[in-house]
C-alpha cells in the first residue's frame, strides 16, 4: 500500500533507523508507521503539497484550488432546480 506524504523528513525517518536518536521524544505510537515500512507492508512516497488531494477535505483553500481538487475528485457543481415536491 502506498501512502503519499508531503514531508520529506517524515519519509526519511521511516526509512532510516539512525534517525532514532533524534526522535526519542516522539510518542511510541508514531513509530508504528516506521515498523510497517520496515516490514514492507506500506511505502511512503513523496507527493508535493500543491497536489495533496486530501487537502480539499481537511483545509480551507482558495476558490481556484478548491475547484481544481473538486474536478480531480469528479465532483460537479449541483444546481437546484426547485423543491423536491415540484
Amino acid at each position: 500500500m502506498e501512502i503519499f506524504c508531503d514531508n520529506k523528513e517524515t519519509i526519511t525517518m521511516t526509512k532510516n533507523p539512525t534517525f532514532h536518536n533524534r526522535t526519542k521524544h516522539v510518542d511510541i505510537r508514531y513509530h508504528f508507521i516506521r515498523d510497517l515500512v520496515a516490514n514492507g507492508e506500506i511505502t511512503l512516497e513523496y507527493y508535493s503539497t500543491q497536489d495533496q488531494l486530501a487537502d480539499v477535505l481537511t483545509k480551507s483553500l482558495s476558490k481556484e484550488k478548491f475547484y481544481y481538487f473538486r474536478t480531480l475528485l469528479g465532483v460537479c457543481k449541483f444546481e437546484s432546480r426547485g423543491s423536491v415536491g415540484e
